[in-house]
Protein backbone atom coordinates (compact mmCIF):
# COMPACT_ATOMS: atom_id res chain seq x y z
CA UNK A 1 0.00 0.00 0.00
CA UNK A 2 1.03 3.53 -0.76
CA UNK A 3 0.70 6.73 0.25
CA UNK A 4 -0.25 8.67 3.74
CA UNK A 5 -2.77 7.20 5.11
CA UNK A 6 -6.33 8.09 5.78
CA UNK A 7 -6.89 8.90 9.73
CA UNK A 8 -9.80 6.12 11.38
CA UNK A 9 -11.37 7.37 14.33
CA UNK A 10 -12.76 5.03 17.46
CA UNK A 11 -15.33 6.66 19.56
CA UNK A 12 -16.77 4.89 23.13
CA UNK A 13 -20.31 5.55 25.39
CA UNK A 14 -20.96 2.24 27.50
CA UNK A 15 -21.81 -0.91 29.23
CA UNK A 16 -21.95 -4.55 28.67
CA UNK A 17 -22.34 -8.95 29.66
CA UNK A 18 -21.33 -12.13 28.35
CA UNK A 19 -22.21 -15.48 27.48
CA UNK A 20 -20.10 -18.79 27.13
CA UNK A 21 -19.08 -18.11 23.60
CA UNK A 22 -17.38 -15.10 25.27
CA UNK A 23 -15.49 -16.30 28.09
CA UNK A 24 -11.83 -15.75 26.55
CA UNK A 25 -13.39 -12.29 25.32
CA UNK A 26 -14.66 -11.58 28.83
CA UNK A 27 -11.71 -12.39 30.40
CA UNK A 28 -9.94 -10.05 28.05
CA UNK A 29 -12.32 -6.98 29.01
CA UNK A 30 -11.25 -7.79 33.10
CA UNK A 31 -7.44 -7.95 32.24
CA UNK A 32 -7.82 -5.36 29.58
CA UNK A 33 -9.72 -2.55 32.38
CA UNK A 34 -6.87 -3.03 35.11
CA UNK A 35 -4.26 -2.23 32.63
CA UNK A 36 -5.92 0.79 30.83
CA UNK A 37 -7.08 1.98 34.42
CA UNK A 38 -3.33 2.15 35.08
CA UNK A 39 -2.53 4.09 31.90
CA UNK A 40 -5.14 6.52 32.87
CA UNK A 41 -5.05 6.98 36.25
CA UNK A 42 -2.01 9.03 36.71
CA UNK A 43 -3.91 12.18 38.34
CA UNK A 44 -5.32 12.35 41.96
CA UNK A 45 -8.65 13.31 41.29
CA UNK A 46 -12.09 11.19 40.34
CA UNK A 47 -12.12 8.90 37.31
CA UNK A 48 -15.00 7.28 35.69
CA UNK A 49 -14.50 5.00 32.58
CA UNK A 50 -16.17 1.87 30.44
CA UNK A 51 -13.41 -0.56 29.96
CA UNK A 52 -15.91 -2.70 27.93
CA UNK A 53 -16.74 0.20 25.90
CA UNK A 54 -13.52 1.09 24.59
CA UNK A 55 -12.49 -2.62 24.48
CA UNK A 56 -15.70 -3.14 21.92
CA UNK A 57 -14.69 -0.35 20.14
CA UNK A 58 -11.32 -1.78 19.59
CA UNK A 59 -12.77 -4.91 18.80
CA UNK A 60 -14.63 -3.99 16.16
CA UNK A 61 -11.93 -2.24 14.51
CA UNK A 62 -9.36 -5.48 14.84
CA UNK A 63 -12.00 -7.15 12.58
CA UNK A 64 -10.68 -4.65 9.83
CA UNK A 65 -6.66 -5.37 10.51
CA UNK A 66 -4.20 -7.79 9.38
CA UNK A 67 -0.88 -9.29 9.96
CA UNK A 68 1.04 -7.52 12.64
CA UNK A 69 -1.79 -4.74 13.13
CA UNK A 70 -4.10 -7.70 13.68
CA UNK A 71 -1.69 -9.48 16.27
CA UNK A 72 -0.80 -6.21 18.25
CA UNK A 73 -4.61 -5.99 19.01
CA UNK A 74 -5.22 -9.49 19.58
CA UNK A 75 -2.40 -9.57 22.41
CA UNK A 76 -2.98 -6.25 23.85
CA UNK A 77 -7.10 -7.17 24.22
CA UNK A 78 -6.11 -10.21 25.18
CA UNK A 79 -8.77 -11.57 22.89
CA UNK A 80 -8.52 -14.88 20.36
CA UNK A 81 -8.62 -14.67 16.54
CA UNK A 82 -10.40 -11.94 15.30
CA UNK A 83 -13.34 -14.22 14.53
CA UNK A 84 -13.27 -15.71 17.44
CA UNK A 85 -13.57 -12.38 19.04
CA UNK A 86 -16.60 -11.39 16.90
CA UNK A 87 -18.43 -14.58 17.76
CA UNK A 88 -17.66 -13.69 21.53
CA UNK A 89 -18.67 -10.06 21.18
CA UNK A 90 -22.17 -11.36 19.35
CA UNK A 91 -23.18 -12.87 22.72
CA UNK A 92 -21.80 -9.78 24.84
CA UNK A 93 -24.27 -7.73 22.32
CA UNK A 94 -27.30 -10.13 22.57
CA UNK A 95 -27.13 -10.70 26.71
CA UNK A 96 -26.88 -7.27 27.14
CA UNK A 97 -29.69 -5.74 25.45
CA UNK A 98 -31.74 -9.01 26.40
CA UNK A 99 -31.34 -8.15 30.39
CA UNK A 100 -33.90 -7.87 32.90
CA UNK A 101 -35.03 -5.52 35.44
CA UNK A 102 -32.01 -2.98 34.92
CA UNK A 103 -31.82 -0.81 31.54
CA UNK A 104 -29.16 -1.50 30.14
CA UNK A 105 -28.19 -1.65 26.00
CA UNK A 106 -24.57 -1.63 24.03
CA UNK A 107 -24.82 -0.40 20.24
CA UNK A 108 -22.32 0.06 17.72
CA UNK A 109 -22.17 2.14 14.73
CA UNK A 110 -19.59 2.75 11.67
CA UNK A 111 -19.82 6.12 9.80
CA UNK A 112 -18.02 5.76 6.16
CA UNK A 113 -16.61 8.84 4.02
CA UNK A 114 -18.70 9.01 1.62
CA UNK A 115 -17.90 7.55 -2.10
CA UNK A 116 -15.99 5.07 0.04
CA UNK A 117 -17.31 0.90 0.78
CA UNK A 118 -16.32 -1.32 3.70
CA UNK A 119 -15.31 -4.37 2.33
CA UNK A 120 -18.11 -7.42 2.55
CA UNK A 121 -16.59 -9.64 4.99
CA UNK A 122 -15.93 -6.19 7.15
CA UNK A 123 -19.66 -5.30 6.66
CA UNK A 124 -20.68 -9.04 7.64
CA UNK A 125 -19.01 -9.40 10.32
CA UNK A 126 -20.34 -5.18 11.52
CA UNK A 127 -23.92 -6.61 10.99
CA UNK A 128 -23.87 -10.18 12.04
CA UNK A 129 -21.91 -10.06 15.63
CA UNK A 130 -21.64 -6.75 16.38
CA UNK A 131 -24.84 -5.49 15.14
CA UNK A 132 -23.69 -1.95 13.70
CA UNK A 133 -25.32 0.41 11.70
CA UNK A 134 -23.46 1.55 8.54
CA UNK A 135 -23.65 5.34 7.07
CA UNK A 136 -21.90 7.17 4.49
CA UNK A 137 -21.24 10.52 5.79
CA UNK A 138 -19.40 13.71 4.30
CA UNK A 139 -16.72 13.90 6.37
CA UNK A 140 -16.28 17.43 4.72
CA UNK A 141 -18.99 18.74 6.07
CA UNK A 142 -17.90 19.43 9.60
CA UNK A 143 -21.00 20.66 11.93
CA UNK A 144 -23.25 17.85 9.78
CA UNK A 145 -21.45 15.29 11.24
CA UNK A 146 -20.83 15.98 14.74
CA UNK A 147 -24.38 16.77 14.81
CA UNK A 148 -25.03 13.44 13.24
CA UNK A 149 -22.58 11.34 15.33
CA UNK A 150 -23.38 12.94 18.72
CA UNK A 151 -27.46 12.47 18.06
CA UNK A 152 -26.65 8.92 17.81
CA UNK A 153 -24.92 8.64 21.23
CA UNK A 154 -27.21 11.16 23.22
CA UNK A 155 -30.31 9.01 21.92
CA UNK A 156 -28.22 5.51 22.57
CA UNK A 157 -27.36 7.14 26.04
CA UNK A 158 -30.13 8.55 27.47
CA UNK A 159 -29.43 12.01 26.59
CA UNK A 160 -26.22 11.55 29.01
CA UNK A 161 -23.57 11.41 27.11
CA UNK A 162 -23.48 14.74 25.11
CA UNK A 163 -21.02 16.63 22.55
CA UNK A 164 -18.61 13.43 22.59
CA UNK A 165 -17.22 15.10 18.90
CA UNK A 166 -16.50 18.25 17.99
CA UNK A 167 -16.40 19.53 14.14
CA UNK A 168 -12.49 19.92 14.40
CA UNK A 169 -12.25 16.14 15.44
CA UNK A 170 -12.77 15.87 11.10
CA UNK A 171 -11.35 16.95 7.98
CA UNK A 172 -11.16 15.85 4.79
CA UNK A 173 -9.10 12.97 5.41
CA UNK A 174 -11.22 11.24 7.66
CA UNK A 175 -12.11 8.15 6.27
CA UNK A 176 -14.28 6.35 8.72
CA UNK A 177 -15.31 6.89 12.60
CA UNK A 178 -16.17 3.70 14.72
CA UNK A 179 -18.56 4.22 17.59
CA UNK A 180 -19.85 1.95 20.87
CA UNK A 181 -21.86 3.37 22.75
CA UNK A 182 -23.61 1.71 26.49
CA UNK A 183 -25.98 2.73 28.56
CA UNK A 184 -26.84 1.33 32.36
CA UNK A 185 -29.40 2.24 34.51
CA UNK A 186 -30.32 0.29 37.61
CA UNK A 187 -32.20 0.31 40.76
CA UNK A 188 -30.76 -1.18 44.61
CA UNK A 189 -32.00 -4.00 45.43
CA UNK A 190 -32.01 -2.39 48.67
CA UNK A 191 -32.54 1.32 48.79
CA UNK A 192 -31.42 3.56 50.67
CA UNK A 193 -33.81 5.89 52.75
CA UNK A 194 -33.52 9.17 51.72
CA UNK A 195 -34.20 10.52 55.03
CA UNK A 196 -31.16 8.91 56.33
CA UNK A 197 -29.22 10.74 54.23
CA UNK A 198 -27.23 13.72 55.73
CA UNK A 199 -24.61 16.39 55.47
CA UNK A 200 -21.39 14.79 56.50
CA UNK A 201 -17.55 14.49 55.92
CA UNK A 202 -15.68 13.21 52.84
CA UNK A 203 -11.51 12.93 53.66
CA UNK A 204 -9.38 13.98 50.57
CA UNK A 205 -6.64 13.26 52.75
CA UNK A 206 -5.46 12.35 56.50
CA UNK A 207 -7.00 15.44 57.40
CA UNK A 208 -8.86 18.17 54.90
CA UNK A 209 -12.04 17.35 54.06
CA UNK A 210 -15.23 18.25 51.80
CA UNK A 211 -18.68 18.72 52.50
CA UNK A 212 -21.37 15.66 50.90
CA UNK A 213 -24.37 14.44 51.36
CA UNK A 214 -23.76 10.87 52.40
CA UNK A 215 -26.54 8.09 52.88
CA UNK A 216 -26.65 5.31 55.46
CA UNK A 217 -28.62 2.18 55.89
CA UNK A 218 -28.00 -0.82 57.45
CA UNK A 219 -28.84 -4.49 55.86
CA UNK A 220 -27.51 -8.01 54.99
CA UNK A 221 -24.81 -7.36 52.09
CA UNK A 222 -21.99 -9.43 50.48
CA UNK A 223 -18.77 -7.98 52.64
CA UNK A 224 -15.28 -8.74 53.29
CA UNK A 225 -11.70 -8.07 54.12
CA UNK A 226 -9.35 -8.11 51.75
CA UNK A 227 -5.85 -8.54 53.59
CA UNK A 228 -3.53 -8.50 50.84
CA UNK A 229 -5.03 -4.50 49.47
CA UNK A 230 -5.31 -3.90 53.16
CA UNK A 231 -8.81 -2.69 52.33
CA UNK A 232 -12.77 -3.59 52.73
CA UNK A 233 -15.25 -4.63 49.95
CA UNK A 234 -18.94 -4.13 49.80
CA UNK A 235 -21.25 -5.79 46.69
CA UNK A 236 -24.20 -3.57 46.41
CA UNK A 237 -26.67 -5.39 44.26
CA UNK A 238 -29.14 -4.38 41.54
CA UNK A 239 -32.79 -5.26 41.35
CA UNK A 240 -31.48 -8.32 38.92
CA UNK A 241 -28.77 -9.16 40.96
CA UNK A 242 -26.55 -10.74 38.07
CA UNK A 243 -25.68 -6.41 38.25
CA UNK A 244 -23.56 -5.03 41.18
CA UNK A 245 -21.63 -2.08 42.29
CA UNK A 246 -18.28 -3.45 43.82
CA UNK A 247 -16.65 -1.01 46.11
CA UNK A 248 -12.97 -1.24 47.76
CA UNK A 249 -12.33 1.46 50.39
CA UNK A 250 -8.83 1.09 51.60
CA UNK A 251 -8.43 1.27 55.07
CA UNK A 252 -6.47 3.91 55.54
CA UNK A 253 -8.07 7.44 54.89
CA UNK A 254 -4.72 7.90 52.39
CA UNK A 255 -4.19 4.19 51.66
CA UNK A 256 -5.59 4.87 47.75
CA UNK A 257 -2.59 5.06 45.86
CA UNK A 258 -0.97 2.35 47.54
CA UNK A 259 -4.79 0.28 46.54
CA UNK A 260 -4.21 1.09 42.94
CA UNK A 261 -0.46 -0.69 42.93
CA UNK A 262 -1.98 -3.38 44.32
CA UNK A 263 -5.16 -4.15 42.34
CA UNK A 264 -3.79 -3.85 39.20
CA UNK A 265 -2.46 -7.69 39.74
CA UNK A 266 -5.92 -8.95 41.05
CA UNK A 267 -9.01 -10.64 39.50
CA UNK A 268 -12.03 -9.28 41.07
CA UNK A 269 -13.25 -12.33 40.95
CA UNK A 270 -10.95 -13.67 43.94
CA UNK A 271 -12.69 -10.86 46.09
CA UNK A 272 -13.76 -13.46 48.87
CA UNK A 273 -17.14 -11.95 50.21
CA UNK A 274 -19.68 -13.34 53.05
CA UNK A 275 -23.56 -12.56 53.37
CA UNK A 276 -23.59 -10.61 56.50
CA UNK A 277 -25.39 -7.38 58.38
CA UNK A 278 -23.45 -4.24 57.58
CA UNK A 279 -23.79 -0.82 58.17
CA UNK A 280 -22.99 1.13 54.87
CA UNK A 281 -22.36 5.06 54.77
CA UNK A 282 -21.85 6.11 51.37
CA UNK A 283 -21.58 9.26 49.64
CA UNK A 284 -24.18 10.28 46.70
CA UNK A 285 -22.25 11.07 43.69
CA UNK A 286 -21.85 12.13 39.99
CA UNK A 287 -19.00 11.78 37.93
CA UNK A 288 -17.83 12.44 34.56
CA UNK A 289 -15.08 12.13 32.55
CA UNK A 290 -13.99 13.01 29.31
CA UNK A 291 -10.58 10.89 28.08
CA UNK A 292 -8.35 10.98 25.08
CA UNK A 293 -6.88 7.59 24.93
CA UNK A 294 -4.03 7.41 22.05
CA UNK A 295 -1.29 7.74 24.61
CA UNK A 296 -2.74 5.84 27.23
CA UNK A 297 -3.49 2.74 24.64
CA UNK A 298 0.29 3.37 23.57
CA UNK A 299 1.52 2.83 27.34
CA UNK A 300 -0.52 -0.71 27.18
CA UNK A 301 1.16 -2.20 24.06
CA UNK A 302 -0.99 -0.70 21.34
CA UNK A 303 1.07 1.70 19.72
CA UNK A 304 1.60 0.40 16.20
CA UNK A 305 -2.08 1.34 15.51
CA UNK A 306 -1.41 4.89 15.34
CA UNK A 307 1.44 4.62 12.91
CA UNK A 308 1.46 5.09 9.49
CA UNK A 309 2.38 1.44 9.02
CA UNK A 310 -0.39 0.02 10.16
CA UNK A 311 -2.55 -2.33 8.37
CA UNK A 312 -6.17 -2.28 8.08
CA UNK A 313 -6.53 -3.73 4.52
CA UNK A 314 -9.64 -5.84 5.15
CA UNK A 315 -11.98 -2.64 6.49
CA UNK A 316 -11.99 -0.30 3.47
CA UNK A 317 -12.64 -1.25 -0.38
CA UNK A 318 -9.97 1.11 -1.16
CA UNK A 319 -6.28 0.75 -2.10
CA UNK A 320 -5.29 3.79 0.30
CA UNK A 321 -3.66 2.90 3.57
CA UNK A 322 -5.55 3.72 6.91
CA UNK A 323 -3.95 4.12 10.83
CA UNK A 324 -6.13 5.18 13.66
CA UNK A 325 -6.06 8.98 14.50
CA UNK A 326 -7.58 9.07 17.71
CA UNK A 327 -9.51 7.05 20.28
CA UNK A 328 -11.98 9.26 22.65
CA UNK A 329 -14.28 7.91 25.62
CA UNK A 330 -16.66 10.31 27.15
CA UNK A 331 -18.20 9.00 30.75
CA UNK A 332 -20.77 9.37 32.83
CA UNK A 333 -22.16 7.77 36.49
CA UNK A 334 -24.27 9.07 38.94
CA UNK A 335 -24.75 7.48 42.26
CA UNK A 336 -28.06 7.89 44.69
CA UNK A 337 -30.71 6.52 47.26
CA UNK A 338 -32.49 5.07 44.18
CA UNK A 339 -29.48 2.94 42.99
CA UNK A 340 -26.79 4.82 39.96
CA UNK A 341 -27.21 5.02 36.26
CA UNK A 342 -23.79 4.98 33.88
CA UNK A 343 -23.20 5.85 30.29
CA UNK A 344 -20.19 5.71 28.11
CA UNK A 345 -19.43 5.80 24.53
CA UNK A 346 -15.95 5.02 22.61
CA UNK A 347 -14.79 6.17 19.42
CA UNK A 348 -12.32 5.13 17.04
CA UNK A 349 -10.99 8.02 14.51
CA UNK A 350 -9.82 6.15 11.68
CA UNK A 351 -7.91 8.53 9.38
CA UNK A 352 -8.63 8.08 6.07
CA UNK A 353 -25.55 0.40 44.27
CA UNK A 354 -34.50 -3.33 56.10
CA UNK A 355 -33.08 -2.79 59.16
CA UNK A 356 -32.24 -5.88 61.05
CA UNK A 357 -31.88 -7.32 64.25
CA UNK A 358 -28.01 -8.60 63.95
CA UNK A 359 -27.05 -11.89 65.99
CA UNK A 360 -23.83 -10.22 65.41
CA UNK A 361 -22.41 -6.93 65.57
CA UNK A 362 -22.69 -5.26 62.19
CA UNK A 363 -19.52 -4.55 59.85
CA UNK A 364 -18.85 -0.87 59.07
CA UNK A 365 -18.29 0.23 55.98
CA UNK A 366 -17.86 4.37 55.88
CA UNK A 367 -16.64 5.23 52.69
CA UNK A 368 -15.75 8.83 53.68
CA UNK A 369 -12.38 9.10 52.01
CA UNK A 370 -11.51 7.97 48.41
CA UNK A 371 -11.90 4.43 47.03
CA UNK A 372 -12.53 2.39 44.01
CA UNK A 373 -15.50 0.86 41.80
CA UNK A 374 -16.84 -1.44 39.63
CA UNK A 375 -20.15 -1.65 38.16
CA UNK A 376 -20.20 -5.48 36.87
CA UNK A 377 -22.65 -8.02 35.44
CA UNK A 378 -22.07 -11.67 37.00
CA UNK A 379 -22.90 -13.64 33.92
CA UNK A 380 -22.25 -17.08 32.10
CA UNK A 381 -23.24 -20.50 32.43
CA UNK A 382 -24.86 -21.53 35.64
CA UNK A 383 -22.71 -22.34 38.17
CA UNK A 384 -19.32 -20.54 36.96
CA UNK A 385 -20.57 -17.14 36.51
CA UNK A 386 -18.54 -14.50 36.77
CA UNK A 387 -18.28 -10.81 37.05
CA UNK A 388 -17.79 -8.73 34.08
CA UNK A 389 -16.25 -5.05 34.36
CA UNK A 390 -18.77 -2.54 32.63
CA UNK A 391 -17.49 0.51 34.33
CA UNK A 392 -14.60 0.79 36.48
CA UNK A 393 -13.38 4.26 38.53
CA UNK A 394 -12.37 6.17 41.13
CA UNK A 395 -14.06 8.66 44.15
CA UNK A 396 -11.48 10.88 45.51
CA UNK A 397 -13.99 13.88 46.07
CA UNK A 398 -17.63 14.02 45.82
CA UNK A 399 -17.85 17.01 43.97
Amino acid sequence: MVGTPLPICVISAILAVSLTGATDVSTGINNFAHKLYDAISKKDDNLIFSPMSVHAALAFTYQGAAQDTARSFQRSLGVPDASETAVGYKSIVSALNNAENVKISMANKIYVKSGYKLKENFRSVADDYFSADVEAIDFGQKQKTAANINDWVKNKTNNRIQNLVKPGDFDDLTAAVLLNAIYFKGTWLKKFNAKHTHDDKFYTSETDTVDCKMMRQMGQFQYGELSSLDSKVLRLKYTDDRFAMIIILPNSKTGIVDLETKLSEKDINSFTTTNRPVSVTLPRFKLESNINLKEPLKQIGLGAIFLDGADFSNMLDSQKPLKIDKVIQKAFVEVNEEGSEAAAATGVFMMFRTALRPVNPPASFRADHPFIFYITAKLGEPGSETDKILFMGKMVSPK
